[in-house]
């Protein structure tokens, strides 16, 4: 067990709220155990921790996330986006344990931040639904920096999916994208036969 583990095990530990952590727990539709512990809260009791972690760590990465309690895969995501991730194969693992929104959403910038244009093609077509869902997300933020053709390629490769995970983050990437071009946007739901749910996301603030 790495030395940060166990300084973060210390500072979390006390500040467990077992009301809070049952009502976490349902929100997550009782798929992880909780502390209790708010995320302002967590990444005030951690910030020490973190700070002396310049680069990536990924001893004390594995031991968040063989951790029981749900709040120190956060930790392990937020360690993630303070200094980057550039290993695929690491970061597709990450992706595979204890899989789901919220750790996976938190992933997705700095996963595709530190990924090239092929990774995140492989990704688009990859078996996992978690796995594709970060290739569609990756771009979230890049504004005018998006790369559009490999954006439309995504989502052309997910089109036709009954699984409201993607769906919606198809919906969400152009949503994104509407706040910087809103043409293409229309444009693109114009002439993709989008699922309703992608459609009336992308649409929302349009």
């Amino acid at each position: 067990m790495s030395e940060a583990f166990i300084h973060v095990r210390q500072a979390l530990d006390p500040l467990a709220d077992p009301a809070r952590a049952a009502q976490m727990r349902a929100y997550m539709r009782g798929q992880f155990p909780f502390l209790g512990i708010s995320t302002p809260v967590r990444r005030e009791a951690t910030k020490p921790a973190l700070r002396t972690m310049k680069n990536l760590d990924q001893s004390f990465i594995t031991d968040c996330f063989q951790a029981e309690e749900r709040e120190l895969q956060y930790v392990a995501c937020d360690h993630i986006r303070g200094v980057g991730i550039t290993d695929p194969e690491l970061a597709h693992s990450l992706i595979r344990i204890k899989p789901w929104w919220d750790t996976v959403d938190a992933l997705a910038k700095p996963i595709g931040a530190g990924s090239d244009a092929s990774t995140m093609r492989r990704w688009a077509v990859n078996e996992d639904f978690w796995v594709r869902r970060v290739a569609i997300i990756h771009q979230l933020g890049l504004g005018h920096r998006t790369d559009l053709e490999l954006l439309n390629w995504i989502i052309q490769q997910n089109l036709g999916s009954e699984e409201f995970f993607i769906n919606k983050a198809i919906g969400w990437a152009l949503r994104d994208l509407a706040r910087h071009n809103p043409s293409w946007v229309r444009a693109h739901v114009d002439s993709t036969e989008l699922s309703p749910l992608s459609r009336r996301e992308a649409l929302k603030n349009l």
